[in-house]
């Protein structure tokens, strides 16, 4: 197998056309563009996964949890211990 490498006359064109084919502001604008949208896509993923937790936690035995498909990740279902769902009363605060 022959090594694979750049000719020399290929680097001279790339370091002479590359900086003509693009601006560095527009460069920069879609640099953040990228960033921006995956730090939203960080943070999304995390705010469902602490809101499945919440619920996970929270659930009676028996309970299914689903979450659709988010920005964040796949759909995700999620059961709760094992048997029949329990039924509680509401609780309401003390003194009410």
């Amino acid at each position: 197998m022959k090594d694979k490498y750049i000719p020399a006359d290929m680097l001279e064109w790339s370091a002479a056309v590359l900086p003509h084919l693009i601006s560095w502001e527009s460069a920069g604008v879609m640099l953040i563009a990228l960033v921006v949208g995956g730090i939203f896509r960080l943070l999304a993923e995390w705010q469902r996964r602490l809101t499945l937790v919440a619920l996970v936690e929270r659930a009676p035995g028996g309970t299914v949890v689903v979450q659709e498909r988010g920005l964040g990740g796949p759909a995700m279902w999620v059961q709760v211990g094992h048997g029949p769902r329990a039924i509680s009363p509401p609780q309401l605060p003390p003194g009410r």
